[in-house]
């Protein structure tokens, strides 16, 4: 079966598993297990729409663009209640992502109904920042995901199609908030996830994560984008100095780099995915090498990869790396990562490493009379490692269908893809 048949059988079983309500569709976390779902990109409903919007950019079909019109109706419909609830304006928790596949569909439809709705969603983000002294946030927390630094990069692109000079401000005074909650660290700066994530998720204060997902790898990316954006030297001091405290919590031997999970208690923990492990490093190099012009970044870039590549995956399991088939921390991430190299570089063994991560997945997905999905097997789970198919992004389905949906294009000689605003550019 083709890449594309193996994507399109996904948006089969997303179509099977939405609850369809008056005001549009909505996707449950974990379909035939429960109906809790949550609003986000990531993690959540938005997932599933997100896909669609692909699949009618690739394809030119009329059902994937009916079912993104429909998440789209939900989205209109629900603004007001996610933004005051618990999920807020984040990247991939809350309303910020929503951006991105609206904003996808308006460029492939002209249709007001997505510029509209996607203008709206950045205004009332920018409507919802915490103006300080020191800068601009929300909720208190900093990370890429749930926070400020994903919130600016989508300031920076594409918010500011729709609200100009204001995003750009607003990305300014969010990186100075930044900078000032930045901490001095083995010869670099470091970040906390924040006050607002130990008071909303109960997480402990003395963890700090080094890469992407959490981490300051992330904060890095922002701060160094922000800084190509406006020429501020600030900005990209604090990127660096990150990244130094970054490299030094790496593991880089054999000419690879590696961060660890991380500390006080992963700290002999390095994982492979996206999200704690060096395609997502690999991001934050790409995006100083830009900023920078310094070509000592793309030798970085090569040893994130060689990470990956020398360190048996997808055949070796735990630690580092387990039965995960998705975007954040699986199989699919890595496969992303290695098509952004290969559109980069040209290199054969990137192209086919992707295609070998993929090929795997693919062995792994679960096919029925109602489509396809996947199982993640969660290793620090005893009592119930098998994890139910999810509709989230990140962990489920449409991440996944979504990098099957990348390699079609990509083998057909299609370069397009999604522009994340927390992704470097690969041309």
């Amino acid at each position: 079966m083709s890449y594309l048949a193996v994507a399109e059988r996904t948006g089969e079983w997303l179509i099977a598993a939405a609850e369809r309500r008056p005001e549009g569709w909505c996707w449950p976390w974990q379909p035939g297990r429960t109906r809790e779902f949550a609003p986000g990109l990531g993690w959540g409903t938005a997932g599933p729409t997100m896909f669609f919007a692909e699949a009618y950019a690739t394809t030119g079909e009329q059902r994937w663009l009916d079912a993104a019109q429909q998440g789209a109706r939900w989205m209109a419909a629900n603004l007001d209640d996610v933004t005051a609830g618990w999920a807020g304006c984040g990247l991939h928790t809350g309303i910020g992502g929503w951006v991105v596949p609206l904003d996808v569909l308006a460029g492939r439809t002209a249709d007001p109904e997505f510029s509209g709705l996607a203008e709206r969603v950045v205004r009332t983000v920018i409507a919802k920042a915490t103006l300080t002294a020191a800068g601009a946030h929300w909720g208190e927390i900093t990370e890429i995901l749930w926070g400020t630094a994903g919130i600016g990069c989508l300031l920076l692109a594409p918010g500011r199609r729709y609200a100009g000079q204001q995003a750009l401000d607003l990305a300014i005074q969010a990186g100075d908030w930044l900078t000032s909650q930045a901490e001095d660290a083995n010869g670099g700066l470091r970040w906390s996830l924040g006050e607002g994530a130990y008071k909303s998720r109960r997480l402990a204060r003395e963890r700090r994560f080094p890469n992407f997902a959490h981490g300051t790898a992330g904060i890095a990316f922002f701060l160094a984008r922000l800084a190509a954006e406006t020429g501020e030297r600030k900005f990209l001091d604090a990127s660096l100095a990150g990244a130094a405290w970054v490299l030094s919590t790496a593991r880089t031997d054999d000419d690879t780099c590696a961060a660890y999970h991380d500390e006080p208690d992963q700290t002999d923990l390095f994982t492979l995915g996206w999200c704690h492990g060096p395609p997502g490093l690999g991001w934050l190099f790409r995006q100083l090498e830009l900023t920078t012009g310094d070509g000592t970044w793309r030798t970085w870039l090569r040893r994130a990869a060689r990470a990956d590549t020398t360190s048996g995956i997808p055949e070796r399991r735990e630690p580092g790396f387990w039965d995960n088939v998705a975007r954040c921390c699986g199989s699919a991430g890595v496969a992303e990562f290695f098509l952004d190299l290969h559109r980069l570089e040209g290199r054969r063994e990137d192209l086919a490493f992707a295609r070998t991560m993929v090929d795997d997945l693919i062995t792994r997905a679960i096919t029925d009379e109602s489509g396809t999905r996947w199982s993640n097997y969660e290793f620090r789970d005893a009592d119930q490692p098998n994890l139910p198919p999810e509709t989230g992004y990140l962990q489920g389905a449409p991440g996944i269908g979504s990098t099957l949906l990348r390699l079609h294009r990509h083998l057909n000689g299609d370069p397009w893809t999604v522009p994340w605003p927390h992704a470097p550019a690969w041309m």
